[in-house]
């Protein structure tokens, strides 16, 4: 996951990338000249520099304060996308709200929204870092997705609803301001410009990083970034009839010796260098160069934090010409308080998708993302670390089977000290009806405690069959019924020498049967972090060797419930009360069917496992387990989240002797980041059953 996560680091550089010649397409007609108004055309000029690029809105900010008009805009990669924006007739605080407003982890990826999606869905997509759809046979040649980590699809999506109502092929010149934007043909490596088509696509192709986003692939060629070729497009404004040109250039400074002291920073200076090639021969076209200090960001650095700093940087940087831009204003003779009139009148007509806090009684402004019935074949791949188990990977691959009845086949491959290999067949005779027929392998090996002492240790292995006959969804809703197969393999047992400890030192190779019937409902708006919705979950299982009995004797009977409610008490702080609890009969529980608590995550090590808060390891517990917990959570910033567990619990072999046993009592303090690889972080706990501290460290989705 390290080499993926500097890859990709890496690539989100080419933001800003290299420039080795032009080919200038679509300028025909286009002469130097004054307004109608008698006076000089004013263009403005945005480089490339990805998250960087978010600077440009300061400057902006500047312009329109000094009420500079803006007759012409060119950009290249995030400065085509705020520039193509800001054509379109949005202002500069409107940008301002619509960027912070936007989760950029998952606009900047193919995840789908999870308010459209099944909880099967739902939670692949918060398994998995990559997922890549397949072709097979005749469609392989004519991929459209190919040649990228990510598709796109949400960042299309958003560029959609901004350039509203401009979604026709269009003249790039009759925009409120008119624009063009620059890609690379990576077909024979040249210069592209946008002057008309889809403006939308226009920016996604402009932006579209070699190796991370896919090329936008029209009329035979294949586009990427335009900074590969001109990053500053100052020549394009002036061929545009520019008589003025005001620039903002976010690429970074160069590195001093002392600075290029790692790999990543010598890739960076290559860039940087390179992106200097037409950078000289454009600036000096420039009348006005407002260069933003971007030190200690790079491409990458979406976070609410960094741009709110870039924004500012941007601001500050076009006050530092604020006496020129006053005696330009006065040059061009024009009236300092007044908008662009072109504007004005284009605000009217805004979709209010599209309008932002500053014109819609300060309400955000997100764009719906909607959820696609995905039937091609996928691969999803993941990777994680932790302090317990160290590195895990884990692979999955869908296969559509088209036929009278839709069909699909799942394969499953976990490689770690938990390995796990999965079939799942199913069938969608309607879309919310998915009876499924699955075969798990499992090969595990754990330590049991009791009290914070090493009670035994367990190694085998789990062979699986699950038949849900009747599997229903429903967005947030899932309910399914069936049986299943467990056969144990008890490969090693190693037991202290307590008696109620030794009771299964003679345990032999066991098959169970049993019947499960399971609800599901989660409308919490986010897998990890939630901060609004409900989670429930109730299980009742009964378990036998020979359908209907167990040695026997009447079965296990197996009730267990989960519920969390969220309550936001502001916009970053949120508490979140849970209950949970397993309540199992039977004269002898088995070790693999007992109650088991501890860790952060439900079902981590065993099926059965319900986390604690301050309880790292796997502690046993009686047969009738019930517990409550009080979160709070806080958001810093929108991926920056805190939170602080509080957990109570009883445990005892019947219900009646709940009360007599101790309460269990633990806290744990964690810090995460949510990021496009999953909650990256970590906790520190204290509970009274191990009377010790503990920590666990979390990098990426948990599988």
């Amino acid at each position: 996951m390290r080499q993926v996560a500097m890859t990709l680091t890496v690539l989100m550089v080419f933001f800003a990338q290299t420039a080795w010649g032009e080919r200038v397409t679509g300028t025909e007609g286009l002469t130097t000249g004054e307004t109608a108004a008698g006076r000089k055309k004013v263009a403005l000029v945005l480089s490339g520099g990805g998250a960087k690029g978010t600077a440009h809105i300061g400057a902006l900010k500047v312009l329109e304060r000094a009420g500079i008009p803006i007759d012409i805009i060119t950009g290249t990669s995030m400065g085509s996308i705020v520039g193509g924006i800001y054509a379109c007739g949005h202002s500069a605080d409107e940008l301002d709200s619509i960027l912070m407003a936007q989760n950029w982890s998952f606009v900047l990826s193919d995840r789908e929204d999870l308010r459209r999606q099944s909880l099967h869905e739902r939670e692949k997509q918060n398994t998995y870092v990559i997922s890549k759809s397949l072709t097979f046979g005749k469609n392989k040649k004519a991929k459209p997705d190919g040649g990228g980590l990510v598709v796109g699809k949400n960042i299309a999506t958003l560029f959609d609803a901004l350039t509203a109502p401009y979604h026709d092929s269009i003249d790039f010149n009759k925009l409120p301001i008119p624009f063009a934007c620059v890609a690379t043909n990576m077909v024979d490596n040249t210069e592209v410009v946008f002057h008309s088509g889809v403006l939308s696509r226009a920016m996604r192709a402009s932006m579209s990083i070699p190796g991370v986003f896919a090329p936008v692939r029209t009329g035979g060629m294949v586009l990427v970034d335009g900074g590969l070729r001109n990053n500053y497009p100052a020549d394009i404004a002036r061929q545009m009839g520019a008589d003025i040109i005001i620039g903002v250039d976010v690429s970074s400074e160069l590195k001093t010796a002392s600075e290029l002291n790692s790999t990543s920073s010598i890739l960076m200076q290559i860039v940087d260098f390179n992106c200097m090639n037409k950078f000289e021969e454009n600036k000096a076209m420039t009348d006005i160069l407002i260069r933003v200090n971007t030190k200690g960001y790079s491409s990458a650095s979406f976070s609410t934090v960094a741009i709110d700093t870039l924004i500012r940087r941007g601001e500050e940087a076009a006050m530092e010409h604020w006496d020129e831009l006053v005696a330009l204003r006065q040059q061009l003779g024009v009236d300092g308080h007044r908008r662009h009139q072109r504007l004005l009148q284009v605000q009217q007509s805004l979709p209010a998708t599209t309008r932002s806090k500053n014109d819609q009684e300060h309400s955000e402004t997100r764009v719906s993302f909607l959820a696609r019935d995905r039937r091609n074949s996928q691969v999803n791949v993941g990777a994680r670390f932790d302090n317990e188990e160290m590195v895990a990977l884990q692979a999955n691959a869908e296969f559509p089977i088209r036929s009278k009845v839709p069909m699909d086949v799942e394969l499953t491959l976990r490689l770690g000290k938990r390995l796990m290999a999965r079939a799942d067949w199913s069938m969608r005779p309607i879309s919310f009806f998915r009876p499924t027929i699955s075969y798990i392998f499992r090969s595990n090996e754990i330590d049991f405690y009791d009290d914070g002492d090493k009670a035994f240790s367990m190694d085998y292995r789990q062979h699986s069959v699950k038949v849900k006959l009747f599997n229903f969804n429903v967005r947030n809703l899932n309910i399914s019924i069936g049986a299943n197969w467990d056969y144990y393999h008890y490969h090693s047992m190693l037991f202290d020498h307590q008696e109620e400890h030794t009771k299964d030192a003679e345990l032999k190779n066991k098959g169970y049967i049993s019947y499960e019937a399971k609800a599901w409902y989660n409308s919490e708006n986010d897998w990890y972090f939630p901060t609004s919705g409900h989670r429930l979950q109730a299980k009742f299982a009964y378990y036998t060797d020979n359908f209907a009995m167990l040695d026997g004797h009447v079965g296990i009977r197996e009730y267990s419930l989960i519920g969390r409610m969220n309550f936001p008490l502001g916009k970053r702080f949120s508490i979140q009360p849970k209950i949970f609890g397993r309540a199992l009969y039977a004269d002898n529980v088995p070790m693999v069917l007992s109650n088991v608590m501890g860790g952060e995550w439900y079902g981590h090590y065993l099926d059965e496992q319900m986390p604690f808060a301050g309880v790292g390891n796997v502690e046993l517990t009686w047969d009738k387990l019930v517990a409550a917990q009080m979160q709070a959570q806080y958001k810093v910033t929108n991926n920056n989240i805190i939170l602080l567990r509080f957990a109570a619990g009883q445990d005892a072999q019947t219900f009646e002797d709940l009360l007599k046993h101790k309460t269990m009592l633990g806290g744990s303090l964690s810090y995460y980041f949510n990021s496009i690889f999953g909650p990256l972080g970590g906790s520190v706990g204290y509970n009274n059953l191990t009377k010790n501290f503990y920590y666990y460290i979390n990098l990426g989705f948990v599988f």
